[in-house]
């Protein structure tokens, strides 16, 4: 053990931390500085006897002449030795007058009822005089004893029992600093621990935040490995999904790691499998010695994994991998466990919301198949109207939420057909004034039938207003320019231009060239002109593939020069 360090070094402590455990530099410091200014020097002896601490900023006489004794062999250190082994709890300051020159005050240091070292207030003696003993002293360690007279003079004495109440005061004063630096280390700890809850909670709030149940579940929990793997501090963070019914999504990692993607599927299905079994934190320490996971070798050093998990459904994992500070531990667990509980039950109602939204489309789809059953002519009508209008939403820039909901309303925008009798629908020639007046009608049925459905209200605008035209002669309002909802005149576009290129019980259908010319000459008057310059940006090609794909019947062509624009 290192005892002290040189004579030019400040405050010297060469001790390792279980010297004197409980006092730390700090302390030590302190009472060393408050001692000298006293005309004490002050020392710190572990529980063999050893220097471990002294006050090298103390004069001379007692940094190179009374800690050259302390330390010399056979005598001294045999005195010490035995005096500091025989110190017990309780003990009051002891009184050792064994070096010439000096009075030595010791006091013992217990912590938890034992004696863990011994502090020393040393001051010269009071009437110090260069005699034969000190003499012989300093002929031995090398010193000149005229130098020595010098540096003793320098300093105060006093008598032994001025060492004594220095060395109970010390005492004292070790007590209060004690107390001072742990609360210090106390609050200190608190801090971090505050700090540390902090982030955690921020963590927490802030992927709650992002518990959308119309958010994609890939997007959603990217973005939380993200966040976790930034707070946590760790190489990668990853997760998997795999519910019973055996709906996947392909399991993802971010971060810095070197998984293949045929490695990471593996790892992900042993976890989930292991995580089924036990449903709470698994911690793997090290990857080498565990048989489960050894084949990660070289690749991985350390997992924690958690399960997402509601009720007794294990839905997937949530999983850190390698944390460069050192090992995964329960603080870890429980932060990835409280990630994962949140997790879950986004993943939870992500699913009864694709369970209603499921449900929801087989309504509306339902709803369009009783129209295309009561007019077998213009099937597979309402699904390609849907699919213009969501490709015109997208072409002009709409959000993708707006889009989907166009894309409802053009599924949904001849709904209120059912209410048309059928002998109108399936009439193969022009239209009577009043047949055409009950066929306008349908927007405003259409708009009836929803009506009572809440959570498509929405969509009413599309459906109700698709048949009004740019220039205000369209039915059933009437409306004109941009007091038409945006939905209706996009599906009005759509719904037309299918009008023309299908195939009807009273002409055949238009080449697409043809369609488009159409297009460009009602811009303005039946069409919103910057919806059809948009829809005639959109490739030839692209509206082929689409029409190919979603025509349904071909019927005998009947002549008509209106183009289905009375009858769509």
């Amino acid at each position: 053990m290192s005892l002290i360090g040189t004579d030019n070094s400040k405050l010297t402590r060469a001790a390792t931390a279980s010297a004197i455990a409980g006092l730390s530099d700090i302390v030590l410091e302190t009472l060393a500085t408050r001692s000298r200014a006293a005309g004490g020097y002050l020392v710190a002896l572990d529980r063999q006897g050893t220097v471990v601490f002294h006050d090298a900023m103390a004069a001379p006489f007692y940094v190179r002449y009374v800690l050259a004794m302390l330390r010399s062999p056979g005598y001294f250190e045999a005195q010490f030795k035995s005096a500091v082994e025989a110190m017990t709890i309780g003990m009051g300051p002891q009184v050792w007058d064994w070096l010439p020159g000096a009075h030595i005050a010791a006091v013992p240091y217990v912590e938890k009822r034992q004696v863990i070292g011994v502090i020393l207030s040393i001051i010269r003696t009071e009437n110090y005089t260069i005699g034969e003993d000190i003499q012989r002293e300093a002929s031995r360690l090398g010193f000149d004893s005229i130098w020595l007279a010098t540096q003793a003079a320098a300093v105060e004495g006093g008598s032994s029992q001025m060492a004594v109440a220095a060395s109970k005061m010390l005492l004292a004063m070790i007590k209060d600093q004690v107390r001072l630096v742990s609360g210090d280390t106390e609050i200190q700890s608190l801090s971090t621990q505050l700090a540390n809850s902090y982030e955690e909670l921020s963590l927490i709030y802030q992927i709650s935040g992002g518990m959308k149940v119309n958010r994609g579940a890939s997007e959603f929990f990217r973005q939380a490995c993200l966040d976790v793997c930034e707070v946590m501090s760790v190489r990668a963070v990853g997760y998997s999904l795999k519910m019973e019914n055996n709906a996947r999504h392909d399991p993802a990692i971010v971060g810095e790691h070197s998984l293949s993607a045929e490695a990471l599927k593996r790892l992900t299905d042993e976890l989930i499998d292991v995580l089924r079994v036990r449903k709470s934190a698994l911690f793997v320490t090290d990857i080498k010695n565990d048989k489960r996971f050894a084949w990660l070798t070289g690749q991985v050093g350390q997992i924690l994994a958690v399960p997402l998990q509601r009720q007794e459904q294990v839905l997937g994992c949530l999983f850190a991998l390698d944390k460069p500070t050192g090992e995964f531990d329960s603080v870890d667990g429980k932060l990835l466990n409280s990630i994962a509980n949140e997790s879950a039950i986004y993943l939870e109602n992500s699913m009864l919301f694709e369970d209603v939204r499921d449900l929801m489309w087989g309504v509306l789809h339902s709803l369009t198949s009783a129209v295309d059953a009561k007019d077998a002519y213009t099937c597979g009508h309402s699904e390609r109207v849907a699919l213009f209008s969501k490709r015109l939403a997208r072409e002009i820039g709409l959000p993708e939420q707006q889009i989907e909901r166009i894309y409802m309303a053009g599924i949904l925008h001849d709904v209120g057909k059912i209410g048309v009798p059928e002998a109108v629908l399936h009439k193969t020639g022009k239209l009577t004034n009043e047949e055409f007046d009950q066929m306008k009608k349908h927007p405003q049925i259409g708009a009836r039938i929803l009506a009572d459905i809440k959570q498509v209200e929405d969509l009413i605008p599309g459906v109700l207003y698709h048949h009004e035209r740019y220039d205000g002669k369209g039915y059933p309002a009437r409306l004109s320019g941009e007091k038409i909802p945006m939905p209706g005149r996009i599906i009005c576009v759509s719904d037309c231009f299918d009008a023309m290129t299908s195939n009807r019980t009273y002409r055949r259908a238009l080449p697409l060239e043809v369609a488009m010319i159409e297009v460009r000459r009602c811009a303005g008057t039946q069409f919103d002109p910057a919806l059809a310059e948009a829809f005639l940006r959109i490739d030839r090609d692209e509206i082929r593939t689409l029409i190919r794909d979603h025509q349904a019947h071909d019927v005998k062509p009947l002549p008509s020069p209106d183009f289905g624009l009375k009858k769509t």
